[in-house]
């Protein structure tokens, strides 16, 4: 089950048409959150979303734009989103309705076409996306340290495929979008995320939610 060559980014981010994303609230965020991933989205993932957010915000692996639409955000924010999908950025700034808010269709793990530093980045539900082994995937987190202000936090959530106890129907899933490359996850444990956050930053705090991880990173290694 281990990915020994990584698929393109673009793979894991294909499927959000315009018709997926349509259905992404109802399947993603009130099924499969709740009974699939067991980490609820309204009484835990985004409580978890607004707790970090700071004055200029970056949302990275937008979905439906759900969290930042229902995060109460204050006007002062200066709100980015990035995704490599443009369906998404369309579809989460006009969720937003905040014209000032910037868009960057770009694939993370590429060096990205970012200026200036952000009090907080978001990622949530993508690192299960990225395609692995999770030695690539985690090229997102070094990629974002010039990027984050002094006292900045990285956080987010994804669904772990490694050391968790998937039911019969997440098994199914599992199965199912990792062979269709919306997922590359199997090897994905807590373990394996936080010793790769470990090496990029010096402030590292995960815990793991049902079948989801989610973290917090501060103070980057520059060096």
């Amino acid at each position: 089950m281990m990915q020994t060559t990584p698929k393109p980014t673009r793979d894991g981010a294909a499927v959000y048409s315009p018709f997926v994303l349509s259905l992404y609230d109802i399947w993603v965020l009130a099924i499969c959150n709740s009974f699939v991933w067991c980490c609820a989205t309204t009484n835990i993932q985004l409580p978890f979303f607004k707790k970090f957010m700071g004055t200029r915000h970056l949302d990275i692996g937008l979905g439906t734009g759900y969290y930042p639409a229902n995060a109460e955000i204050p006007e002062k924010t200066q709100m980015t989103l990035m995704d490599l999908n443009p369906n998404s950025l369309k579809y989460t700034k006009e969720r937003l309705g905040r014209p000032d808010t910037r868009t960057i269709q770009a694939d993370v793990l590429q060096p990205l076409p970012l200026t200036g530093v952000y009090d907080s980045v978001s990622i949530f539900f993508l690192v299960h996306c990225l395609p692995g082994p999770v030695e690539n995937k985690m090229a997102l987190f070094t990629n974002l340290k010039p990027y984050l202000a002094e006292n900045g936090k990285i956080y987010g959530t994804t669904v772990l495929g490694k050391d968790v106890s998937h039911n019969w129907f997440g098994w199914i899933l599992m199965f199912l979008y990792n062979w269709q490359g919306i997922f590359s996850n199997w090897d994905d444990g807590e373990k394996e995320i936080r010793e790769a956050l470990c090496r990029d930053y010096m402030n590292v705090e995960t815990r793991v939610v049902g079948r989801v991880l989610m973290f917090v990173a501060s103070q980057p290694r520059l060096l």
